[in-house]
């Protein structure tokens, strides 16, 4: 399984990243530059205006700049997304080349240097060739690093699926043996909520058992003090009205015994 375990390529470092996306910004510079200047020339000798001979350069060269752009951009996406950029950057470069090696040639015939015509033209179209060739470095750069951090993220997720395949079932017994402990001792607390409620019921049942026999002690002593009472309520009647009437009876006595 290791022997057959593919490796990995090293992803591209940030700063070699770095230095083609700065390398082709200058050469995207240096050849807007130079092309700049051969396609006004090349525009005022077609019979376009002095004044507005800078605008056909901007408009062929700002195309594969706006191409270059959007391909960066794009990395990442699917092939079918990168082919509009694409060929919007091979058909600015392939006319911005035959019109620098067009006005090379024409001012190799003009002045008559002795330079041939078509090292001259091949001198005019290298620019907006390595642009476009050094674009498609950075890019593939790029892509290279999508495929190995993908690569990398893929062999990642396979191993943790053969570990987890491998040490499956010791983790579905340990996981079973933990589940039946716990149940075991929730089974156990609830046990012991339930005695307690049951020995809360009993201690509830004893109480109310001998509340009841002590009231039933006090009850009829109660009965009796309350007779008791209202036997002696006729007699204490009785006997007040007879000390009402005797400072009476004692008063008659009295006038009675008098001459």
């Amino acid at each position: 399984m290791e022997e057959n375990k593919l490796e990995v390529p090293n992803e591209p470092h940030k700063a070699v990243l770095g230095t083609a996306v700065g390398a082709t910004v200058l050469i995207a510079i240096g050849a807007f530059v130079l092309s700049f200047a051969a396609l006004t020339d090349l525009a005022e000798r077609s019979g376009i205006s002095p004044r507005l001979a800078w605008i056909w350069p901007i408009i062929i060269d700002g195309m594969i700049v706006a191409a270059t752009v959007a391909i960066v951009a794009l990395n990442g996406f699917n092939r079918k997304a990168m082919i509009y950029p694409w060929s919007l950057l091979f058909f600015g470069a392939i006319v911005s080349t035959a019109a620098n090696s067009t006005h090379a040639i024409l001012t190799v015939d003009s002045i008559e240097n002795g330079v041939p015509a078509l090292v001259s033209a091949l001198v005019a179209a290298m620019p907006p060739i390595v642009l476009l060739a050094i674009t498609h470095l950075t890019v593939h750069m790029y892509q290279k690093k999508s495929e190995a951090a993908k690569l990398r993220a893929d062999l990642e997720y396979d191993e943790e699926q053969e570990n987890a395949q491998k040490y499956g079932v010791a983790y579905d017994d340990g996981y079973s043996a933990a589940l039946n402990d716990a149940k075991t001792a929730e089974d156990e607390r609830m046990a012991e909520i339930e005695q307690e409620h049951q020995d809360a019921l009993a201690r509830a049942r004893a109480e109310g058992i001998a509340s009841a026999r002590a009231d039933a002690k006090v009850t009829p002593i109660k009965q009796n003090a309350q007779k008791a009472k209202t036997a002696a309520e006729p007699v204490a009647e009785q006997k007040k009205a007879t000390d009402d009437k005797a400072p009476l009876f004692d008063d008659m006595a009295k006038r009675l015994s008098r001459p």
